[in-house]
């Protein structure tokens, strides 16, 4: 997770040096001059997410016995929305970007058996996101074909893919079910840059939900847990 994150930051300071380095070479007309005068913009979004969980086990897992350590596993995915943008002022600008985005996670189980042997138990959890995200968008004065910007907000998400309701098919196969409904705080970086006939922009934008997600069963699994949150970062690729 941590090397993905380097990999984010370097990208995004990559970026930012060789729009600065693009500023100091003789300038030549600006592309789309008259772009930031609409009041309303359109476009799509494409992007790769990397889902995790924020888990608070048990602070006593002693009357679970064998039960050692509980982590959680990220695991990549990507999502796909449509952009609406309004613009507010020179500033400032109100977006939604509704998206569907498919997430994985784990959750690992460490459990020692006979005293000596230690076993894990993975549980993966799958999940296909309706999200509704409202977020204002900041940004800098335009830099010839460049703008940087930073972005937050708050975001509604449907999980088509929930099992909360499901009742388990056998009793030796016990899931972790997420609730369907999940509210989750949004920040982020990225940059636009203007071309011939749009703009593109990259965005790197960090999600963390608010919600406890977990539904308790009455289980070994459920029950050495306090609460599951969510926690994704985004790196998002954006054409308006």
């Amino acid at each position: 997770m941590k090397k993905k994150v380097l990999i984010y930051f370097i990208l995004i300071v990559g970026i930012h040096h060789s729009a600065i380095y693009a500023q100091r070479r003789p300038q030549r007309a600006p592309n789309l001059v008259y772009y930031d005068q609409k009041k309303f913009h359109f476009g799509f979004m494409i992007g790769y997410n990397m889902a995790n969980f924020s888990i608070k086990p048990k602070t006593n897992l002693n009357p679970f016995d064998s039960l050692m350590v509980i982590e959680t596993v990220p695991m990549s995915g990507f999502n796909i929305g449509i952009v609406s943008d309004l613009h507010l002022g020179n500033h400032f600008n109100l977006r939604f970007i509704p998206e569907i985005s498919l997430q994985d996670r784990i959750v690992t189980y460490n459990i020692r058996y006979n005293n000596s042997l230690l076993s894990k138990v993975d549980k993966k959890i799958e999940s296909v996101n309706l999200d509704f995200p409202l977020l204002v968008k900041f940004k800098s004065i335009r830099m010839q074909n460049v703008r940087f910007y930073v972005i937050a907000g708050a975001q509604y998400s449907i999980d088509l893919a929930s099992q909360a309701k499901k009742q388990s098919q056998t009793s030796d196969v016990i899931k972790l079910k997420l609730l369907r409904s999940d509210v989750q705080a949004q920040v982020g970086t990225g940059i636009d840059m203007y071309m011939n006939l749009f703009k593109f922009s990259i965005e790197l934008k960090m999600s963390y939900g608010m919600l406890n997600l977990l539904k308790n069963e009455d289980n070994f699994y459920t029950n050495s847990i306090n609460y599951l949150h969510s926690k994704i970062f985004h790196l998002s690729f954006l054409f308006e």
